[in-house]
Order: C-alpha cells, then sequence, then structure tokens
C-alpha cells in the first residue's frame, strides 16, 4: 500500500511540474500553504493517513493552479513602475537618442505613462537643464516617484525621483555652443601597392559600434600632407589609419578597443598593421601568403579542403595564391613524406605566414612550423571527416 501511495505522490508531482513551469521557483509559497494542512494530519492519523493527507494536499494544490494558472506567476511578477520621458533634442548630428529612449521602453517593470520631445533653446527644457545642471544634448530626463525602483544601469544619474541621461556621443556642447565627438579618420596609403590591404571597412565596423565618422580622408604617403603625418606618427608601413583624439569620448567602447591604439599629440594610430602591408623603409610587401592544398582525390567522404582557407581567413591571413596537390602524384608523394603528413586534406602555408606574429601561438595549438611554413595538422578539431595516412 505505501508503496501504490508513493508511487502516486510521484504521479502527481509530475502533473503539477507539467502544469506550471514556476511551481519549483515558488515551492517555498506553496509549503507554506499546505504546511498547516499537513501538520493538522500528522496530529490525527497514522503513518499510511500521512502519506494520503500529504497526497490530499498535492490534489488540491494541483487543482488550484488548474482553475487559476496566474496565481504562481504572480508570486515572481515584478511589480510595473510608470514613468514620464522627456526628451531634451536639438542636434541632427548628434547621438540618436531613440537607441536609449526605445531601450527604455522595453524595461519589464516600466510603462510610459507619459513621453514628449523638447528643443533644448525652448523655455521649458531651459528650466530642466538648468535644474539637473545638464551640459550636454541630446538628454533623456525620466521621472518617476519610484525612481529608486528601477535598474536603468550606470548610463544614467539619479536625481530624487528622476533619472537623466546626459552622456550622449556625439554632443552639442551647451557652454561651447560647439557640436563634439565627431570623428575623423585619416588612412595614409601607397597607390603603387595593387597588393596592399583597404581599410575603409574599419570605418563602417566603427560605426556599427556606434562611433560617428564625419570625415575620411585618403592621403597618399608621398604628399607633403603624407610625409608630415608619417613623421609625427612614427608610421612605419602603409596603409595606416589614424583616429582624431576624440574617439576617446565613446565612453562604451574606447576602453574596450584602447589596446588597438597608440597615441599621438593629434591622433591615435592603429598599434598593428592590416595586412597585406609595405614596409617604408624595405618596400617590401608583408602578408602575402601561398597556401597549399594536399588531398585525395578518391577520398569522396573526405571534407572540402577549402573550408580550411575561410578558417585561416578568419584569423586576419591573406591569401594571393592557391594550389591543389594530390597524393598520388609524384609531388603529393614526396610532400606526405617531406613534412611527415599523416591526415589529409590538410593545407601548408608559405614562409609568409611568419609575418603574423600575432597569431604564432594559435596557429601552433593546431599544427606546426616546419623550415618556416606552417602545416595544419590538427584535423579532430575541425570535426570532419579526414583520411589517416601512414607518416614516417
Amino acid at each position: 500500500m505505501e508503496e501504490k501511495i508513493k508511487n502516486m505522490e510521484k504521479e502527481i508531482k509530475k502533473e503539477i511540474k507539467k502544469a506550471h513551469e514556476n511551481l519549483e521557483r515558488n515551492a517555498e509559497k506553496v509549503e507554506k500553504i499546505s504546511g498547516n494542512i499537513t501538520k493538522n494530519i500528522l496530529n490525527k492519523v497514522n503513518n499510511e493517513n500521512v502519506l494520503m493527507g500529504i497526497i490530499t494536499v498535492l490534489i488540491a494544490v494541483l487543482i488550484i493552479i488548474s482553475l487559476f494558472p496566474g496565481l504562481l506567476s504572480s508570486f515572481n511578477k515584478e511589480k510595473i513602475y510608470s514613468v514620464d520621458i522627456i526628451k531634451i533634442e536639438g542636434c541632427s548630428e548628434c547621438f540618436a537618442l531613440s537607441s536609449v529612449s526605445d531601450t527604455v521602453g522595453k524595461i519589464d517593470n516600466i510603462k510610459i505613462k507619459n513621453e514628449k520631445s523638447l528643443n533644448y533653446a525652448s523655455d521649458e527644457a531651459k528650466k530642466l537643464i538648468s535644474k539637473y545642471k545638464i551640459v550636454r544634448i541630446p538628454a533623456l530626463v525620466i521621472s518617476s516617484r519610484n525612481i529608486d525602483k528601477i535598474n536603468l544601469g550606470e548610463s544614467f544619474r539619479k536625481d530624487k525621483n528622476t533619472a537623466i541621461f546626459d552622456k550622449p556621443v556625439p554632443y552639442f556642447d551647451l557652454s561651447s555652443g560647439d557640436i563634439k565627438g565627431l570623428v575623423d579618420l585619416k588612412e595614409i596609403y601607397d597607390s603603387s601597392c595593387v597588393d596592399c590591404a583597404s581599410l575603409s571597412s574599419i570605418r563602417t565596423q566603427l560605426e556599427k559600434i556606434g562611433v560617428k565618422i564625419s570625415n575620411y580622408e585618403k592621403v597618399s604617403y608621398n604628399s607633403d600632407n603624407g610625409k608630415e603625418l608619417i613623421k609625427e606618427n612614427d608610421i612605419t608601413y602603409l596603409p595606416t589609419l589614424l583616429t582624431s583624439r576624440n574617439i576617446d569620448e565613446y565612453w562604451w567602447i574606447f576602453p574596450k578597443i584602447q589596446k588597438s591604439f597608440t597615441e599621438y599629440d593629434n591622433y591615435y594610430r592603429f598599434s598593428e598593421p592590416f595586412f597585406p602591408y609595405k614596409e617604408i623603409s624595405t618596400g617590401i610587401v608583408k602578408g602575402k601568403v601561398k597556401i597549399t592544398y594536399i588531398t585525395n582525390n578518391s577520398c569522396i567522404d573526405c571534407f572540402n579542403v577549402t573550408q580550411l582557407k575561410s578558417a585561416f581567413q578568419s584569423l586576419g591571413i591573406y591569401f594571393y595564391s592557391e594550389e591543389y596537390v594530390d597524393v598520388s602524384s609524384r609531388e603529393g608523394k614526396n610532400m606526405l613524406v617531406e613534412y611527415n603528413i599523416t591526415a589529409i586534406p590538410t593545407a601548408i602555408l608559405s614562409k609568409e605566414i611568419l609575418d603574423y606574429t600575432t597569431i604564432k601561438d594559435i596557429l601552433e595549438k593546431v599544427g606546426t612550423f616546419e623550415d618556416n611554413e606552417y602545416v595544419f595538422r590538427n584535423l579532430d578539431v575541425l570535426e570532419v571527416k579526414y583520411q589517416k595516412m601512414g607518416g614516417k
């Protein structure tokens, strides 16, 4: 009998779990409801009847959940707080304030009661600017008597029943009347280097993380301006990208990318070159790598070896040439022996791979350097089908 009751109890518990996902989270409240009933039962009946009593309680809880499914979820539901939002705007080139106000509107425990926009030159806006000591616009003012109970993050400062966002970049400086935070980029390049990298994509990447670019200028290295920039910013390779110093005003991203820059009087320079690049002192183009694929055309289940190219390119490696060598050819057989290749398909990278000093440690984890060339060996990391060879 006791065993049957235990089994019944297990089944009922399963049904309760299915009836509501939040039951476990609210176990304490359920136990509190059922605890008094169970205690009374314990005082009146023997062990077998105690189990029956517990089951009765569980069934009762199940019925309550079925009839009132929102009961348990209400235990966890956050209180909703009404807020009023005022946008202080008036600068078309400045930070898009909607990116903040839209985010605030998506916070679960906030309900926007009223929302309006003011031009910073209006009398009402001037009163708010003075009251909350706002020095740059656009700005966002959120009012609620429960403002301390609303988590708005570190980008807001709070003043009594108000939270103020006044850290936009770019912004209109109310004291000077200037727009600040618009970034200029200068690319110093050599038009004769047809293999050199193009840096214009970096502009797109910076804009995606919120940096507003006002001007992108390409400067020839042998022009007067180019020569001056090379000297003032210790430029030793081309192309090189300089960014105006005000990029450090972008407080949400600059600390994360600061290590990528070297600081000078008027600019930040990207510390590492983008491949391929040309050394100014020698005229040598660095980073042009040849990739040789070692394959077996008879292995129809083997993975497509060009996947390796994509993997290397994701590390920033530039390939100017590709070659396929089958293991059935004389050259292929010789390469198997020369490089002690034990798994195919694989790839060998030319000596120019040594130009990529910053990723050498990564490459060594999945392959080896042989006489200044690189052999990819750890095919298991790709989780693909390949063929094992004899090796030496």
